[in-house]
């Protein structure tokens, strides 16, 4: 995947974050919790869903980790998200999820 100059420099600046964020609690929150943390609900409905951090697991994922879990996704629990979100769109969660379970594990 080639990514152009502007791409870059968007990706390479703090808008990343933000996208990264707004990206995740559109798509990612209702399960995984606004900061990382699964609600309740799911975490009865969903038995292996975990803060992220715990066990410090997701932050010593690598971001090319990330991606690849949510672009191909687990299990029938968590599907792929491929065909709703761009690659870079993906690149730029997977970021976010990298900075708020590495800041739960250090919390």
């Amino acid at each position: 995947m080639r990514t152009t100059f502007h791409e870059r420099k968007r990706i390479n600046s703090g808008e990343r974050r933000s996208t990264g964020q707004d990206i995740y609690r559109k798509e990612c929150k209702a399960c995984h919790g606004v900061n990382g943390v699964p609600p309740k609900a799911e975490q009865a409905k969903y038995k292996k869903l975990r803060t992220l951090g715990d066990s410090g697991f997701v932050a010593r994922l690598s971001t090319d980790s990330i991606v690849t879990i949510i672009t191909k996704g687990i299990d029938k629990n968590m599907k792929s998200f491929a065909d709703k979100l761009t690659p870079a769109e993906i690149k730029s969660v997977a970021a976010y999820i990298k900075e708020l379970a590495e800041k739960k594990k250090a919390g």
